[in-house]
């Protein structure tokens, strides 16, 4: 673990190539602005039903088996009985983390609000850990379920690219695994190198099926005009994710998910505290063997602690098309080929 990390100056600036990294935030003559990517909020935080938490762990009471009606023979037919049960699913928020240390000489050299600079990035950055951890296990606390991909699998809610005569009959099989288990798919999410997959896609005369500005396929939208990002696959809403956790999970794993297609509405994203971000001039930094990286004091620092606390579930109640917990989840994959 990183704990002896913090921001720094850098070198003097001098007017030759290697310099471009030299003091990039601190002011001479140079642009007021700083280049950057658009920050990639977390796909998860997006799209799943939000729940506020009084405490850190909640109870959430859930449809277990359904009850059964019978046809009364005769007039003085016995009537039958039947049973409804329900079991718990447990919310627990688990707290996320960081410190940004930085020396006040520093801050006070700069031309520019560092703190305001740093927080989308750490945002970003507890958005990424937040979506590897849900939908790949990442990293996952011992507390939190089972991650999406892992339970999808143990669903058998699984496609592997190339079984079907293209990537969109794939996909069409992937939202078949999750219908048949009752659920109505309503997003996916998927790593970058599935958009090429897309606009790659040709009609048996050779010609692209999807094309500026027009339909492909029936219901089918994808990058239908220059930079679009969003389109619909079968009329369901589709988003590449840009935070690079489906490129982390491809290089970690083999036959990798590449796609995800999901009832979001069946997820449950607690909150129990939103990030809040202190700022301290005294204390010191300790790495994990208790010894001191930082003494905010003495070295004239100072640090920004961020902190939050999540919880996700989900419930996965009983329905009528799949009544076995084992064999049904609100979620199917596109994997890569072995």
């Amino acid at each position: 673990m990183p704990y002896n990390d913090y921001v720094q100056r850098g070198t003097i600036p001098t007017q030759v190539t290697t310099a471009n990294g030299a003091q990039p935030l601190l002011p001479d003559d140079m642009q007021k602005e700083i280049i950057k990517n658009a920050i990639e909020m977390s796909a998860t935080g997006r799209y799943m039903k939000k729940r506020r938490m009084a405490r850190g762990v909640q109870r959430q009471p859930v449809l277990d088996q359904k009850p059964t009606a019978y046809f009364v023979t005769g007039d003085t037919g016995l009537k039958q009985t039947t049973n409804v049960a329900w079991r718990n699913v447990f919310l627990n928020a688990e707290e996320l983390a960081v410190i940004v240390p930085i020396p006040i000489n520093l801050t006070r050299d700069m031309d520019y609000d560092i703190w305001n600079e740093v927080r989308p990035e750490i945002e970003e950055a507890i958005g990424v850990a937040l979506d590897a951890a849900i939908l790949f296990g990442t990293n996952a606390p011992s507390s939190w379920p089972t991650a999406i991909a892992t339970a999808a699998i143990a669903a058998a809610n699984t496609v592997t690219q190339g079984t079907g005569v293209d990537i969109a009959a794939d996909i069409n099989n992937v939202l078949g695994a999750m219908e048949s288990d009752g659920y109505f798919p309503n997003g996916y999410i998927f790593r970058q190198d599935v958009r090429a997959s897309l606009r790659g896609l040709r009609t048996t005369t050779n010609a692209f099926v999807f094309k500026d500005d027009e339909v492909g396929a029936s219901n089918m939208t994808f990058g239908n005009s220059a930079g679009a990002r969003d389109g619909t696959i079968f009329g369901i809403p589709a988003r590449p994710l840009m935070n690079g956790v489906f490129e982390a999970h491809n290089t970690a794993a083999a036959n990798a998910t590449k796609l995800i297609a999901a009832d979001w509405s069946q997820f449950i994203l607690g909150v129990r505290e939103e990030i809040e971000m202190k700022v301290f001039d005294q204390g010191v930094i300790q790495d994990s063997l208790g010894d001191i990286q930082f003494n905010l004091l003495q070295q004239d620092m100072i640090a920004a602690r961020f902190v939050c606390r999540f919880a996700w579930a989900c419930p996965n109640p009983v329905n009528r098309t799949q009544s076995t917990q084992a064999s049904r989840y609100p979620a199917s994959l596109l994997r890569d080929a072995a």
